[in-house]
Parts: structure tokens; sequence; C-alpha cells
């Protein structure tokens, strides 16, 4: 506001403030008619700008012409507030979305290869990996005998076929959370499957890595100084009963 009645009142000022434009004489009067053109166009008044240049105008009209000018600009000024305030807070949504990509729930699954008694008895691989989604191809009998596959269609966050290494699955499960560990979020990873499935095999060696990565985050500059301490228990839930690892199973 104080911008836009400083411009008003410089314009009032150099356009020859104490008459009508047109008595400064013939060059006074002409700049002083082609300053308020311009104001007038900036401001948005450009259709008041032609009785300027022709019969000129009444000191006494003034005040309310450029209070005319001056109401338009701070009008101006608050749409461009307002446009930087509603950019502003795009910007900030925009990067509370981008800290919150990581999904609260994330489901991988991983397809084992037929083991070894399956490939003797000649089994047949009945699952298919495409992407984030896995077929089951279900063999099944109609009433008259005759023999078909009934496809079922399942879609996770992520599937890892057969010939994936472990080093790949602590990619797309473990890694991505570890950061926001260390933004004071609590993070769980578990392996959920039956007997047989593949579990032991997979999560075996993801304990390690994830301690490297929180070893070296720990010796970072930023999180060194913030007092991160690092605590590791193993344990095993097993009959309704807890094991401690690490303490000879008691």
């Amino acid at each position: 506001m104080q911008q836009s009645n400083a411009a008003a009142t410089a314009f009032y000022d150099h356009a020859g403030g104490g008459g009508s434009f047109n008595n400064a004489g013939p060059t006074g009067g002409d700049a002083g008619d082609a300053v308020m053109a311009r104001w007038l166009q900036s401001a948005g008044l450009q259709h008041l700008a032609f009785p300027l240049t022709s019969t000129g105008i009444d000191q006494r009209l003034l005040p309310n012409l450029l209070m005319q000018v001056n109401v338009l600009l701070i009008a101006k000024e608050q749409s461009n507030t307002d446009a930087s305030a509603s950019s502003f807070i795009a910007n900030e949504k925009e990067i509370s979305t981008r800290e919150n990509n990581v999904a609260k729930i994330k489901v991988v699954v991983r397809k084992r290869p037929l083991n070894k008694k399956e490939i003797s008895r000649k089994e047949d691989d009945i699952v298919t990996v495409d992407e984030n989604a896995l077929t089951v191809h279900e063999p099944k009998l109609k009433v008259d005998l005759t023999a078909y596959v009934e496809k079922h269609e399942f879609c996770f966050d992520a599937v890892l076929d057969e010939h994936v290494t472990n080093d790949e699955v602590y990619r797309v499960t473990v890694e991505p959370i570890i950061p926001i560990i260390f933004q004071r979020t609590k993070a769980t990873c578990f392996a959920y499957g039956q007997t047989g499935s593949g579990k032991t095999f997979t999560m075996q060696p993801l304990p390690l890595r994830a301690a490297q990565d929180l070893i070296r985050f720990l010796h970072q500059p930023v999180y060194h100084s913030q007092g991160f301490k690092l605590w590791l228990s193993y344990f095993e839930i097993y009959g309704g009963k807890l094991f401690d690892l690490l303490s000879d199973r008691k």
C-alpha cells in the first residue's frame, strides 16, 4: 500500500499537481498528459486516458482519479501477494508429498524356485511374475474331466522373481527405510510365509546389511552430533514363548 500511495503521489506531482493538466502550457501539458496516460494504462484505467489528451481534466476530479489508480494498484499488489502465497502453499504441499512418498506399509513378494523334490517329481512351476503382479496358474478339471487352467492374479508393491539376489531384495525392501529411522520414525521389516517358502534364506543376510548402513549413517556429522545409539537384539518367538538368541535362548 505504501508503494502504491507513493506512486500515485509522485504521479500527481510529476503531472503538474496544481491545476488542470492543460494549464501547464503546450509542452508541459503534453508531457503531463503523456505521463498520466502511461500511469493510467499501467493501472488498467487506459479508458480514462483519452479525455486527458483532448480536453484536459479538472483539478477537482484528480483526487478521485488518483484514488481509483491507487486502489487498483493496491488490488494488483494484493493479487500478486495472494499468488505468491498460493505458490508457497503449493510448494509446501509438494515438499510434504515428497517427504511422505515412502508408504507406511509396503508388501513385497519373492518367488522361490522349484526345490529338488518338486523337480524330481516333475512338478510344474505354476507361478509367473510380471512387474508388481504374480499369477498363479491353477490346474483344474471340469465336470467332464476336461483339464483347464484357472488364473489368479495378485498385485503387490513389488514382486521379485526366482532369479533376484538377496542384494536386490535388500535394495527393494530394507534399504529405503534406513534413512527414515534417522527421522525418529519407527520401522519394522518382517518375513511371512509357510515352512519351506524361503523366509530364512531371504532374511538371513538382511540384518547384517542393515547394520552396515545404520553404522554408516551414524558416522555422518549431521547425525553423529544428535546422540543416536545403536542397539541390537536377536530373539525368536515360537510356541507362545520368546527366546533371546544372544543369551543362550533364555
